[in-house]
């Protein structure tokens, strides 16, 4: 019962993408969900979710834009490389995650 208590409370969202990069360096997988955005048509809003994602390793500012401001992460059950805004990211391994 106390894993589903644990489930249930909200994650900040630093600390959750500190604990991807964990589970990732243990070679282990997460489950992310975010909200997509994209700046060229200022559109977005559909939810996407990955149930298998490793962290790997960022770009730098001057090969994508605002690079420092996005999670860069490898969708395992597919092979491809994503990446998305860190703070529309909305649920890390099913807990909902806010910003403090």
């Amino acid at each position: 019962m106390a894993m589903d208590k644990a489930a249930a409370r909200p994650i900040d969202l630093y600390d959750a993408i500190a604990e991807m990069k964990r589970i990732s360096l243990a070679g282990g997988t997460f489950s992310l969900t975010f909200r997509k955005w994209n700046r060229q048509t200022r559109n977005g809003g559909d939810v996407v979710k990955f149930n298998a994602a490793r962290i790997r390793p960022k770009t730098k500012d001057d090969k994508i834009s605002d690079a420092s401001y996005k999670l860069f992460f490898t969708d395992t059950e597919t092979g491809l490389a994503r990446n998305c805004w860190q703070v529309l990211i909305t649920e890390f391994n099913g807990r909902r995650t806010v910003l403090n």
